[in-house]
């Protein structure tokens, strides 16, 4: 199996990336992220199984996904994949706002792993690659080299 050098770039350039968003502690007023995703589950009551970008604007990514099951990804993969809070990557309760630059290298990395586990699986049948594969419940992806 041939590595595409354009994909390996992409993958040390996102890696890169993600090392130098630092982690951000969270406000002392930041509700825990276990109110903000039952207010968010609240405000979606009944439209669940509609398509995500019916639900939310700027839904970039996991189009076409039920929008509880972008809730699912939200908590599990991405805030314990990296042991954050959704205010890490969003705008509490301006969801849809792109300020954050751990917003724009999450989405990056959401369709890096989706390559990664489809080459995978061409290899071996069942491969799972997540964020938690190379985060471990950090920000900073566990696997890299120390910083200086």
């Amino acid at each position: 199996m041939r590595f595409d050098p354009a994909r390996i770039a992409l993958c040390v350039s996102l890696t890169l990336a993600s090392i130098a968003v630092a982690q951000e502690p969270p406000a002392p007023s930041e509700k825990p992220r276990e109110q903000y995703l039952a207010e968010l589950r609240a405000s979606i009551a009944g439209r669940e199984q509609q398509p995500a970008e019916q639900v939310w604007t700027n839904m970039q990514i996991l189009q076409g996904m039920p929008a509880g099951r972008v809730l699912a990804i939200m908590q599990m993969a991405f805030s314990d994949g990296l042991a954050v809070n959704c205010t890490h990557c969003h705008v509490a309760g301006q969801w849809e706002k792109d300020d954050k630059e751990p917003k724009r290298i999450a989405r990056k990395m959401w369709v890096l792993q989706r390559e990664v586990r489809q080459k995978l699986g061409e290899i071996r049948e069942g491969a799972v690659v997540n964020c938690y594969t190379c985060h471990r419940g950090q920000t900073k992806p566990a696997l890299s080299p120390p910083q200086s």
